[in-house]
């Protein structure tokens, strides 16, 4: 009605602009009904108009369908939209009419829904509620997608259920559960009625028969199969806790997995094949731009160097790069023995023969066939053998190649010098004491055999010296060109000419001068190395010791006292003299007080140095002992008083195998007791398994059955003397208490 009144007013209008009246031969037309038209712009909302000016007839965007906008009011009174915007569901945000938006609830769930039994709560594409996944399963009723709910079982039983007997129950999920229920044949070994199998019969079905790719189906005791050991692996498809399936990767690559190239591949349990994987650099046995070769190491020494350039007297080839020595290019390198002349120092002799002449084949290996041999163990020292004693046997000091043995005890002192650090070499050897012949001419091998002997002897400076033509030796030394490396434990493990071969005479005999470090010792004045009064090297200097303590007059420690002087010169133990006087009344060191776990003096508790109140007559004198056979001793540990047990026995030293003694127990306890006791500690103590390095052959006891009562650890009860079935992870140590 308004617009055909609009329509009116505007051919009026127009005929008005004419000259000729509107209604000029018309009759007039009727007046219109305000009621029912209304005049728009008249700031009254009337008739049919929608809104009037800001006059909205509270009316709003989100009240017209929108999501939201502004309404405005155009000059005909009708809704001008075009401010409104349309619906946001599907924008991820719970908008104004909407439950819900994608994944976002807001705070809603089924239990907030009237869901009893929880479920999954989502979201439909129209921005409502999908309970679909929600359950009302606890309520008691049946609900659609239940079998039951709680007692309610919906009137079914066992014999519904295909068995012939048992009580039905319904699951937390609303489902039934059989287990109650059975079936009279189940457990026959034959599959029938409702079973799904029986023992061994599985009616031919298999994992791909209940929705698995492989693996093995089983049986359960209540003839339902057994899934657990069925898998997917294998299906190409990535399931479950799979990393990948074939070819199948889920994604993943070298790079994903942290390297920089590659082929990332699929192992046959579905994890991550990453061995053809590699990051790039120099040493990731991957050959690259700018390598010459790439062995998988930045390691020198093998052929290909740390830049992944082929080092002299190598060729490499392939990825990871195989490098081998030039056979032929005098060079020796890789595996390699020998090239050409390049014998790499070695001879006949060197290598275990009495002369001839060794080659190098075409294979850069030694050949030694014109190399000459004689008999070890004729009796008779040869070119070659260190020693001979007429056998063949190991351990008894001289080995089946006529090489002194690695472990052989040669006990070493030095005489007519300055004190226990300076003199004539002299040797322990059949009961004996011999000299050492200086004829030993290399610049290198001098130094080694002085620092081997004063390593020996305790001390701990650099720079020890090796003294030709000492003097006063005899005219049959032991020991003839001596050839030591440096490296060697003792003087006996130098290679040397052999036992009592030599062409030497007494002044030639050798002599060497050990520089002392800080906290070193020497006896001095007394009638060679092993005995005289006690001095200590401190801040630069020799000084006294005086005996306060070391005669037993005061200190419960006396014996630990004593025995640490003699064992810090590489001694077995031995005792105090009254009888050496100091020079003065001058001492560095008093009130020397040890506890039994200090290997060397200066360690042990004592009054500040220089801190005395000593005479002349208190000068500290000693006379030290070394080990004979069937003598115990504690090496390699952290103290004193603690490490790997050795024995003495023929000769060399040897470990005591753990066997009945690793585990506590009185048998373990009567070990302690007695190996500490003869040690000089007290019988308290426990037995080790680790915390030392493993010894090395011969295993001298093993099996042993102490009583406790033994004054010796070579007096128990054991299997025999190298009679054992032990390896050196069975060596057994001691940890004694003072």
């Amino acid at each position: 009605m308004r617009h055909a009144w609009i329509s009116l007013l505007s051919v009026c209008l127009a005929a008005c602009a004419s000259g000729s009246p509107p209604d000029a031969g018309r009759r007039p037309p009727p007046e219109p009904d305000a009621t029912l038209v209304g005049l728009c712009g008249d700031g009254l909302l009337e008739g049919t108009e929608e809104c009037e000016g800001a006059n909205l007839d509270g009316q709003s965007c989100t009240g017209l369908g929108y999501a939201g906008g502004e309404l405005r009011c155009l000059p005909d009174c009708t809704f001008d939209k075009d401010a409104c915007t349309e619906s946001a569901c599907g924008n991820g945000v719970i908008d104004e009419g909407e439950d819900c938006d994608g994944v976002e609830l807001g705070a809603s769930s089924c239990e907030l829904e009237g869901f009893v039994g929880g479920g999954t709560l989502a979201c439909a594409p129209d921005c409502t509620f999908d309970t679909r996944d929600c359950s009302r399963c606890g309520d008691g009723a049946v609900d659609e997608g239940e079998e039951c709910d709680g007692a309610n079982l919906a009137g079914t039983g066992c014999a519904d259920r295909g068995y012939t007997g048992g009580t039905l129950a319904c699951g937390a999920g609303c489902g039934f559960d059989e287990s109650g229920c059975f079936d009279a044949n189940c457990g026959d070994g034959t599959r029938g009625g409702s079973e799904d199998c029986d023992g061994a019969d599985l009616g031919g079905s298999s994992c791909g028969d209940v929705g698995f790719h492989d693996g093995v189906l089983g049986c359960n005791p209540d003839c339902t199969f057994q899934i657990a050991d069925c898998h997917n692996c294998g299906n190409g498809s990535v399931d479950g806790v799979e990393q990948c399936d074939g070819a199948a990767l889920g994604g993943a690559s070298c790079e994903s997995r942290g390297f920089t190239m590659g082929t990332l591949g699929c192992n046959a349990d579905c994890t991550f094949d990453e061995s053809a994987c590699a990051t790039a650099a120099c040493g990731n046995g991957r050959l690259e731009s700018g390598e010459a070769c790439d062995d998988g190491n930045v390691g020198a020494g093998d052929g290909c160097g740390a830049g992944c350039a082929v080092e002299s007297g190598w060729t490499c080839a392939g990825t990871p790069s195989t490098c081998t020595g030039i056979c032929g290019d005098s060079m020796i390198v890789g595996g390699e023995s020998c090239d050409g002349s390049n014998l790499a120092g070695q001879s006949c002799t060197s290598r275990g023969f009495t002369g001839g002449t060794l080659r190098c084949d075409g294979a850069c290996a030694f050949d030694e066939s014109l190399c000459t041999t004689t008999t070890c163990g004729n009796s008779v020292i040869d070119a070659g053998e260190e020693c001979d004693d007429g056998n063949t046997t190991a351990f008894d000091g001289c080995d089946a190649s006529c090489q002194v043995e690695p472990t052989y005890h040669l006990p070493v002192r030095l005489t007519g010098g300055d004190g226990s650090n300076h003199g004539r070499v002299e040797v322990l050897h059949s009961g004996t004491w011999r000299d050492v012949c200086d004829d030993t001419y290399v610049a290198a091998q001098r130094d080694a055999f002085a620092n081997v002997v004063c390593r020996q002897l305790g001390y701990t400076g650099t720079g020890h010296q090796f003294l030709t033509s000492f003097g006063g030796g005899s005219a049959t030394p032991l020991m003839d060109d001596v050839q030591c490396t440096g490296s060697e434990p003792t003087l006996a493990q130098c290679p040397f000419r052999g036992w009592n071969l030599e062409n030497c005479s007494g002044s030639e005999a050798v002599g060497v001068r050990c520089v002392p470090g800080e906290g070193d010792i020497r006896l001095v004045d007394g009638p060679h190395g092993m005995e005289g009064r006690l001095q200590i090297y401190h801040s630069g200097a020799w000084g006294e010791v005086c005996d306060d303590y070391f005669d037993g007059f005061y200190s419960a420690y006396y014996g630990y006292s004593t025995t640490t002087v003699c064992q810090q010169l590489g001694y077995r133990g031995g005792s105090f003299l009254s009888t050496y006087d100091a020079p003065s009344g001058t001492f560095v060191l008093d009130d020397v007080n040890c506890t039994g776990t200090e290997r060397r003096i200066g360690d042990c508790p004592h009054q500040p140095w220089g801190t005395e109140n000593c005479g002349t007559t208190e000068g500290a004198g000693f006379r030290c002992d070394v080990h004979a056979d069937g003598d115990t001793r504690l090496v390699a540990g952290t103290a004193r008083n603690q490490g790997r047990l050795e024995i003495l026995h023929g000769g060399v030293w040897g470990t005591v195998c753990d066997d009945y003694i690793s585990t506590s127990g009185t048998r373990q306890t009567n070990f302690v007791s007695v190996a500490c006791g003869e040690l000089g500690f007290s019988a308290a103590g426990s037995a080790l398994t680790s915390g030392f390095p493993d010894g090395v052959d011969p295993t001298w006891m093993d099996d042993l059955d102490c009583a406790g009562t033994e004054g010796r650890l070579a007096s128990c009860p054991f299997r025999g003397w190298g009679m054992e079935n032990c390896s050196h992870v069975e060596d057994i140590g001691l940890s004694c208490t003072p």
